[in-house]
């Protein structure tokens, strides 16, 4: 498996820093790995370099604001998670998808991103959707402790301190992370209503009801932030597609805790992330059922293992 880094060249918008982790052996589909909000892509590595041995050419990606994709004053950035998802994720999606020669291309969302995916303007290039801790983020439906502080969030901390600092300055508060202003209060406003962006995101609701692809949601009981109620919202609203739908608890995989972050931590790599290795694999061998040929058309040379 290799890593490679690149800057991708992002309509209307500066350069999309974005790593590709190619696989030593054929190529079954790809993958792009859509981050959490304020969390940067190298937070994924480890997750990309597993699936990359399982044959999958796979993606990260920084949103504009946050991690490798700016530099400088963070006050300057003007994105929002609107942009996030029509111009960074979407360049990421379609150059993704300009590589892999007919392949399918998946999405593995991690809160944010999975929540975001539906409104993606090429998701009919999409073959399928992994949710992982992907849930309202509206205050019913926060943990109680989270519950508890998100006023305080969002109607003190956040008008003082974004028109102070130009942004959301989470790192010196120790909340979340920094946030560029506009992406801040868009999210805001979705986590202010009832039933989060499926209310708060004009067409949301419906871009849920239109999708065909499949999803597989992977609720984490332990969720220190979300509850599952919220995770239940997100992923009824999806009334048109089949939905692979499972609440994990540490006990049932021999673990302590996962909570909202830990899915991704390598020290899962045995217990958890064959779940997603697993399902992309009954995915291809889906496609190429629907097809009538082999999928991948390499597979013949593809290592026994790695085939579904």
């Amino acid at each position: 498996m290799t890593s490679t880094r690149l800057n991708l060249k992002v309509h209307n918008g500066p350069e999309l820093t974005v790593y590709c982790h190619e696989p030593d052996q054929p190529v079954r589909a790809g993958l792009v790995i859509a981050p959490a909000m304020a969390v940067a892509q190298s937070f994924y590595a480890d997750h990309a370099a597993y699936l990359a041995r399982q044959g999958y050419r796979v993606w990260t990606f920084d949103y504009h604001g946050i991690g490798e994709s700016w530099q400088g004053s963070m006050r300057g950035c003007k994105a929002d998670i609107s942009d996030w998802i029509t111009r960074d994720f979407e360049a990421v999606v379609q150059h993704a998808k300009a590589t892999l020669d007919g392949l399918p291309l998946f999405v593995l969302g991690h809160s944010l991103g999975g929540q975001a995916t539906p409104l993606l303007p090429s998701i009919q290039s999409v073959s399928g959707l992994i949710n992982i801790a992907v849930g309202s983020g509206a205050m019913r439906h926060n943990q109680p402790r989270i519950r508890r502080n998100a006023p305080f969030l969002w109607y003190v901390l956040a008008p003082i301190f974004c028109p102070l600092f130009g942004y959301f300055p989470g790192e010196r508060l120790g909340v979340l992370g920094d946030i560029p202003r506009r992406a801040f209060f868009q999210w805001r406003r979705w986590c202010l209503t009832p039933e989060y962006l499926l209310s708060g995101e004009p067409g949301a609701r419906e871009a849920y009801g239109r999708a065909r692809y499949p999803v597989l949601g992977l609720t984490i009981a332990d969720d220190e932030l979300l509850l599952e109620s919220g995770s239940q919202l997100l992923h009824e609203a999806y009334s048109a597609t089949q939905v692979d739908y499972r609440v994990l608890t540490p006990q049932e995989f021999g673990l302590s805790r996962i909570g909202h972050f830990g899915f991704f931590k390598s020290t899962h790599e045995e217990s958890l992330w064959p779940l997603v290795s697993s399902w992309l694999h009954e995915q291809c061998a889906a496609i190429a059922t629907q097809v009538g040929s082999t999928w991948p058309p390499n597979a013949q040379a593809m290592p026994d293992k790695l085939r579904a």
